[in-house]
């Protein structure tokens, strides 16, 4: 029972990473949009261009004096300077045409053809070290995360040491999954600029993703003292504790979270995942309860395994409470979950001695659902509870004979066996159904029934 509670726990944590991946994404600037007012850059830019000969492309005297006779229209009209520009630009010309018309492009949001210039002045000024960074930066932009990390990087490598290509980079690594050069990124982007929240998510993420999950907690305890109300930053701790095995302070997280009123029905499913782990299934049913208010027709799945885990681990009460704010709450509920619910409240009624009620719901599902694998084999069950040994294996076979049934089913009808103490029989069945597949509970069991034979 204890490895059915901890894959079910292993689901939701699951669930709850992905969930969170969209946090620590940056959102990016234009970084035209304030430049052509800056007296400093334009000095600079059409003045003394060429200071940075190392990195920058020269640009001749007629060049200059060109470029003079646009800056009015660049600032006023960035369309009309585009098609000035286009105008102008020749296979010999500078590269910091191609350059001004890239941002120029990047500031009317057209991120293809920016692209497409900034790579033009990079093949023609290799070491061009602004157009690189930029190149990165639209790339990053327009989602394309592979192609933008040589072009920071070649930035980065031509000397610009900026916090926010640091950052991109670390960022762009992380969407790639690879996650050692995102932390070194994302670290370096820390160190420049360490009021950045972005960037030590990403590092935080980094952590978790190569399993340092004590420098996650540590760094996310450091953020928490600096927005202690922020949901996110709890809800990922708690990842890290459930990294750690250190589930009852993860769900110490996720409480603070729910008396915040700002937990979903994920954390919640999976704070009732941890308490039935730990054997608390009030608390559980409590979680699971308000998950249930909050996910509408959304998350069922989880919420039926829930009752599951409630009927199977003998907690008849709660799984009787949530199968009834199941019926009552979810809306359209389907024709499968239904008959769903109707096994597990066939099988509570025989836990609880009142095999009629249990035989007369079974019963009504197989007439309903002839293939229904679930009721066939509790309807063995209570034959075989019966001494009805013929009617049993009838109905364990014919759950046997539904692909997604075959393994629990043999696995019933080895146990009704076993109870009559026709071992061999049994192990038949059993090692069927370790060729379907095995865990270390059935071969645990099978080596049981195997000494018992000798």
């Amino acid at each position: 029972m204890k490895n059915i509670l901890h894959l079910a726990l292993g689901l939701s944590v699951g669930l709850s990473l992905c969930g969170q991946l969209a946090f620590g994404q940056s959102r990016l600037q234009n970084p035209t949009s304030s430049m052509w007012n800056d007296p400093e850059f334009v000095k600079t830019f059409t003045a003394s261009y060429g200071v940075l000969s190392q990195y920058e492309p020269e640009i001749s005297d007629a060049e200059k004096e060109a470029l003079r006779s646009l800056l009015n229209v660049i600032k006023s009209n960035p369309r009309a300077a585009i098609s000035g520009l286009e105008q102008q630009i020749k296979p010999k010309s500078s590269a910091a045409f191609n350059f001004i018309l890239a941002n120029l492009y990047f500031q009317e949001g057209d991120l293809n053809n920016a692209a497409q210039s900034y790579r033009k002045a990079v093949r023609k000024y290799p070491n061009f070290r602004r157009a690189h960074k930029n190149l990165g930066l639209v790339l990053v932009q327009d989602g394309k995360l592979k192609a933008a990390i040589p072009a920071i990087s070649k930035a980065l490598e031509l000397g610009d040491v900026d916090g926010r290509s640091y950052g991109l980079l670390g960022y762009s690594y992380l969407t790639e999954q690879l996650y050692y050069p995102a932390e070194a990124a994302y670290r370096q982007a820390i160190l420049m600029q360490p009021n950045v929240r972005d960037w030590k998510l990403g590092l935080a993420r980094c952590l978790v993703e190569t399993q340092d999950f004590k420098g996650a907690i540590a760094l996310f305890d450091t953020l928490m003292k600096q927005e202690p109300d922020n949901a996110d930053f709890w809800l990922l701790q708690a990842n890290a504790y459930i990294g750690l095995e250190d589930t009852l302070a993860a769900a110490k997280n996720i409480e603070i979270v729910r008396r915040m009123g700002k937990a979903g029905v994920t954390p919640l499913i999976m704070l009732g995942d941890i308490y039935m782990n730990n054997n608390h299934p009030e608390l559980a049913l409590s979680a699971y309860s308000e998950a249930l208010k909050k996910s509408g027709n959304k998350n069922s799945q989880a919420l039926m395994r829930a009752a599951k885990l409630f009927t199977q681990t003998g907690n008849l009460e709660q799984a009787k409470t949530l199968i009834t704010q199941m019926r009552g709450q979810v809306a359209d509920l389907s024709e499968g979950d239904d008959l769903s619910l109707l096994t597990l409240e066939a099988k509570i009624a025989r836990a609880e001695g009142d095999d009629a009620k249990a035989f007369e719901t079974l019963n009504m599902i197989v007439e309903r659902d002839a293939l229904n694998g679930d009721a066939l084999i509790e309807l063995g069950n209570y034959y075989a509870g019966k001494d009805d040994f013929e009617r049993a294996v009838n109905r364990f076979e014919q759950a046997q004979m539904i692909a997604k049934f075959e393994r629990p089913a043999l696995i019933a009808h080895s146990q009704a066996l076993v109870r009559k103490k026709n071992y061999k029989e049994a192990l038949v069945l059993l090692r069927r159904a370790q060729e379907l597949e095995t865990d270390p509970y059935l071969a645990d069991y099978v080596e049981r029934i195997e000494r018992a034979t000798r």
